[in-house]
C-alpha cells in the first residue's frame, strides 16, 4: 500500500495488477484463473473513473454534463473537437479522441499521442492544441496544479491526502517528469483513494445481505470477487451500490460514478 507514489494498492510475486487485458497472450492468463465447483467470479469496474474525477477537480462544464447525461464520453470529445455529429460518428475519429482523453490525465505529448496513433506528431500536436482550446479549465487546472507544487512540494488529492513531490523543484527531465506526475496525481490518487473506501465498506455489505462471497483481488479501478453461481445477481447490485456511493459523506462528486460488473466461470470473461 505505501510503494506506489499515488496511493494504488500494487502487487508481487506474482503481479497480479499487471496482466494485460487487451493482447491474446493477457487473456489466456486471465482464463486460468477459475472460480471454484459451482462458483462464479464477479468484476466490478469502475467506469473512467480518472476522467469522471478529472471533470469534478477541474470543474470542465461539458465533461460533467456528458457524465451526468450518461452520454458517450469519447464520441462527445470527439464532436467537441472536430465538430463532427455523435450519430454515426467514424469510429476512428471516436478513438483519437478516446486517446486524448486518457493521454490528457498522464500529460501526454504531440510525440507521444503520434506514435499512439499512428500519425504524423505535427498532427497529433494540434489534435492536443485544439482539445485545450475546447476544455480550457483542463490546461488552466494543469498550471495551477503545476505551480501549487512547486510552491509546496506536494499536490492533493480530492480527498486531502498529500502526495510529495521533491524532484518538481530540480531540473532537466526529473523535473518534467515531477510535472506530468504533479497533474496525474491528484486524479489518479483520487481513484485509489475512492476504491479504498469501498474495500474497506465492502465485507460489512456482504455480511448485511447475507452474502457468501469473497473479496480477491483489487486492480487498480477493479475489485474482483469469487460467490456462488446463485448469488452472482445480488452480489453485483451490493458491489455497484457500494462502489457507487464510495466517495460519500468525505467527498459529494459533481458528477456521478458508474461502476460495470459481470460473472463468469473466469477472469477473462468476467472483465
Amino acid at each position: 500500500m505505501a510503494v506506489a507514489q499515488t496511493g494504488r494498492l500494487s502487487s508481487s510475486d506474482p503481479n497480479l495488477q499487471n496482466i494485460p487485458v487487451r493482447t491474446e497472450e493477457g487473456r489466456k492468463i486471465r482464463q486460468a484463473f477459475i472460480a471454484d465447483e459451482g462458483n462464479v467470479l464477479v468484476s466490478a469496474d469502475y467506469s473512467q473513473i480518472e476522467l469522471r474525477i478529472l471533470a469534478h477537480i477541474a470543474d470542465i462544464p461539458a465533461l460533467k454534463d456528458a457524465f451526468r447525461e450518461g452520454l458517450d464520453i469519447h464520441a462527445m470529445t470527439a464532436s467537441e473537437m472536430f465538430g463532427v455529429p455523435i450519430e454515426g460518428m467514424d469510429p476512428m475519429v471516436r478513438r483519437q479522441a478516446k486517446a486524448i482523453n486518457f493521454g490528457i490525465i498522464y500529460g501526454i505529448s504531440g510525440f507521444g499521442l503520434a506514435r499512439q496513433l499512428g500519425i504524423p506528431q505535427g498532427e497529433a500536436s494540434e489534435y492536443i492544441k485544439t482539445y485545450f482550446k475546447r476544455f480550457p479549465g483542463i490546461r488552466a487546472y494543469m498550471d495551477a496544479t503545476k505551480d501549487f507544487a512547486k510552491e509546496t512540494g506536494y499536490v492533493q488529492t480530492a480527498f486531502g491526502r498529500k502526495i510529495h513531490l521533491e524532484a518538481i523543484k530540480s531540473k532537466g527531465p526529473a523535473k518534467a517528469f515531477a510535472e506530468r506526475q504533479a497533474i496525474n496525481a491528484p486524479i489518479q490518487g483520487s481513484a485509489a483513494d475512492v476504491i479504498k473506501r469501498a474495500m474497506i465498506r465492502m465485507p460489512e455489505a456482504l455480511a448485511r445481505t447475507g452474502l457468501k462471497a469473497r473479496m480477491l483481488l483489487q486492480v487498480h479501478d477493479e475489485l474482483v470477487f469469487e460467490c456462488p453461481e446463485a448469488e452472482a445477481d445480488t452480489l453485483i447490485r451490493v458491489a455497484q451500490d457500494t462502489m457507487q456511493g464510495a466517495a460519500m459523506p468525505a467527498l459529494n462528486l459533481s458528477v456521478p460514478l458508474v461502476v460495470e460488473a459481470r460473472a463468469a466461470k473466469n477472469w477473462a470473461e468476467a472483465h
